[in-house]
C-alpha cells in the first residue's frame, strides 16, 4: 500500500481539460461573425457554412433507420389488424372486412379453391368427377 502511495505521488498530475482560457491554440476567426460588418455575399457564404455544419452535426443515421423501421412495423401491424381482425360498423350495419380477405388469402384468390380447382367450372365435369371419387372410396 505504501508503494502505491509513493508511485502515485511521484507520477505527473493529469492536465486539466482545455478551456477557452488555457487553450494554447487560439482561434483565428470569431464564430459566428458579426453580420453587420459583412457584405451580403459573405453573409450568404457564412449562412451556407452554418447550415452545412448544423446538418452534419444533427445526422443520426442509426436513429433515423430505427424510426423508419418502427413506423413501417406499426403501419403493417395496424393494416393487418384492420384487414384480418377488425369488426367495423358503417351506418348501423356491421361490416367485417376480414371475411372476404381471409377467404381470398386462404385460397390464394381462387387458386386453391375447391370449386375452381379444375379451372373453369363449366368446362369441368364436376358431377362426374364427384361420382367417380365416391365410387373409388366405396
Amino acid at each position: 500500500m505504501l508503494r502505491t502511495l509513493v508511485r502515485r505521488s511521484a507520477a505527473a498530475a493529469e492536465r486539466p481539460p482545455l478551456t477557452i482560457h488555457n487553450n494554447p491554440y487560439q482561434t483565428k476567426k470569431v464564430w459566428p461573425p458579426d453580420y453587420k460588418q459583412l457584405s451580403w455575399q459573405e453573409q450568404l457564404r457564412f449562412e451556407k457554412k452554418y447550415k452545412r455544419r448544423v446538418i452534419l452535426a444533427s445526422r443520426r443515421p442509426k436513429w433515423d433507420k430505427g424510426v423508419k423501421l418502427v413506423q413501417l412495423a406499426t403501419t403493417v401491424g395496424v393494416l393487418s389488424w384492420l384487414f384480418f381482425f377488425a369488426e367495423l360498423e358503417f351506418h348501423g350495419k356491421k361490416y367485417v372486412p376480414n371475411e372476404e380477405i381471409r377467404k381470398g388469402v386462404g385460397t390464394l384468390w381462387g387458386i386453391f379453391d375447391e370449386a375452381n380447382r379444375y379451372g373453369d367450372a363449366s368446362s369441368a365435369n364436376l358431377p362426374e368427377l364427384v361420382n367417380q371419387r365416391s365410387d373409388k372410396t366405396r
